[in-house]
């Protein structure tokens, strides 16, 4: 107990010192995806059987750890170090999906400007671990131009995070300080579509995820083409 209560006190003191003269600690924290990581959708209206259509997914969330160290009983929860968290970014994209005749192109999920996405964090570095409950609040867009024309409103999708996984102090340091971190959450995202889209209301989409903190955004031509996608004509 009393190593317990050293440790803390240790990392209450690091807080208090790196964030002396601004009352609040920001981590800047780059998210990438690993692994296989993919997307599926259950069309609601076409016959079982033919109506699952999946793709692999690639890309990643920026995002900010807001710790603030002017209200201790707000910051000292029994769950742990409380945070704040946004989620400045988020662009995710998959391959090409047939849906029948209809081929959607590249799939481009980013953040949805008109509603912000993140939540709260419960840091507790003595036990080696931080406890997440985050939502996501996207659009997906797909890039093929006779698509677009049946959907030219991207789709809703709210995706909500809630994972308990590894963070020590290492990791916030190395965060900190701009670094590599090994901080991982993985989630299965489940969201039903409005009843009032054409063709795919009621439809069902999975999304099987894992993000890991890394120091720089990930590369790869479909997220190229998504930034393209969305910069407009």
């Amino acid at each position: 107990m009393v190593r317990r209560a050293l440790v803390r006190l240790r990392w209450l003191s690091l807080l208090t010192l790196s964030g002396l003269g601004c009352g609040q600690l920001e981590f800047p924290v780059t998210l990438a995806l690993v692994g296989d990581n993919v997307i599926t959708l259950e069309v609601f209206y076409f016959p079982p059987g033919q109506n699952t259509f999946s793709t692999t997914l690639v890309g990643g969330a920026e995002a900010r750890i807001l710790v603030d160290l002017t209200n201790p009983l707000e910051l000292l929860q029994p769950e742990g170090i409380a945070a704040n968290v946004i989620i400045d970014r988020v662009l995710i994209a998959g391959p090409n999906i047939n849906l029948f005749t209809l081929r959607t192109g590249t799939i481009c999920t980013y953040e949805d400007p008109s509603l912000e996405s993140g939540g709260i964090a419960f840091l507790r570095p003595i036990q080696n671990e931080g406890e997440f409950h985050l939502t996501m609040n996207t659009l997906i867009g797909v890039t093929d131009p006779r698509l677009l024309t049946l959907f030219p409103d991207p789709l809703p999708f709210a995706a909500q995070i809630d994972d308990t996984t590894r963070v020590t102090l290492v990791d916030m340091i190395n965060i900190a300080a701009g670094r590599g971190a090994d901080i991982e959450v993985s989630q299965v995202i489940v969201a039903v579509l409005p009843e009032d889209i054409p063709i795919l209301g009621n439809s069902t989409i999975t999304a099987d995820v894992t993000l890991k903190s890394v120091e720089e955004f990930p590369v790869d031509p479909l997220l190229d083409e998504c930034e393209a996608f969305l910069a407009g004509p």
